[in-house]
């Protein structure tokens, strides 16, 4: 085998390592359809429970109001039965009445509050208690994605190891010029002639290259400056 063969070889070990880490980096529809809908429940009960977080700040706030507007209506109960004229009396119960009526609009808000609450904390017990089915069926799924993930990282480490392999049989100059153009070319370093062409960008092969060729010399295309090919015959 010479050097341009195994330069082939390489990029053809290569490409099948991209080829499986981007299957190691995509999540297979068997499992993304259950991560999905696990995602969204989880979502949801996140939504729902921020919303009954939300609630419960509100609560403590308005709880903390009415317990101030009682100690305050109290206070002015008290100041009625001192009052001296019928003026400061008249003045007392407005300031009561005034406070009676936020006092029911308090306790009307957290009445309300009440209810928002627990009618989020419903939502979130219903869907809790379907969650221990989708746990386990995402769980199974997970683990059956993870296996074929320990499949595909072992290939993938004997892919690496394969193209180390191969690399360190190639001269210096050889590597340094395949890598150089396997990364300026959407990683094909290598192409190979077909009917006296370049397969990837279809300039034709001068006649005097093609002979090179043949003889497992180093040849670029003279288009796009790919390393090419020339496939041996099976005969």
């Amino acid at each position: 085998m010479n050097d341009v063969d195994k330069l082939w070889e390489l990029q053809t070990v290569l490409s099948t390592l991209n080829e499986r880490e981007k299957e190691m980096s995509v999540k297979p529809e068997s499992f993304a359809a259950v991560d999905r809908e696990y995602q969204s429940v989880n979502d949801e009960v996140t939504r729902l429970q921020g919303q009954i977080d939300v609630l419960a700040k509100e609560r403590r706030r308005v709880d903390g109001e009415l317990t101030d507007q009682q100690e305050l209506l109290k206070k002015y109960q008290g100041q009625l039965m001192q009052v001296k004229n019928q003026q400061q009396y008249a003045a007392a119960w407005k300031e009561i009445d005034a406070t009676r009526k936020h006092v029911k609009e308090l306790e009307e808000s957290v009445l309300k509050n009440m209810t928002e609450a627990d009618g989020y904390q419903q939502q979130v017990d219903a869907r809790k208690d379907g969650h221990a089915a989708l746990q386990s069926r995402y769980d199974a799924a997970h683990a059956e994605w993870q296996h074929s993930l320990s499949d595909l990282r072992k290939e993938a480490a004997q892919l690496r190891a394969r193209a180390a392999q191969i690399e360190s049989t190639i001269p210096e100059r050889m590597r340094s010029e395949f890598q150089r153009i396997y990364k300026q070319r959407q990683q094909i370093a290598v192409s190979p002639v077909n009917s006296d062409t370049c397969s990837s960008c279809r300039t034709r092969v001068r006649p005097a290259l093609a002979q090179q060729l043949k003889r497992g010399e180093l040849v670029h295309c003279e288009g796009c400056h790919r390393i090419l090919y020339l496939e041996k015959s099976s005969s």
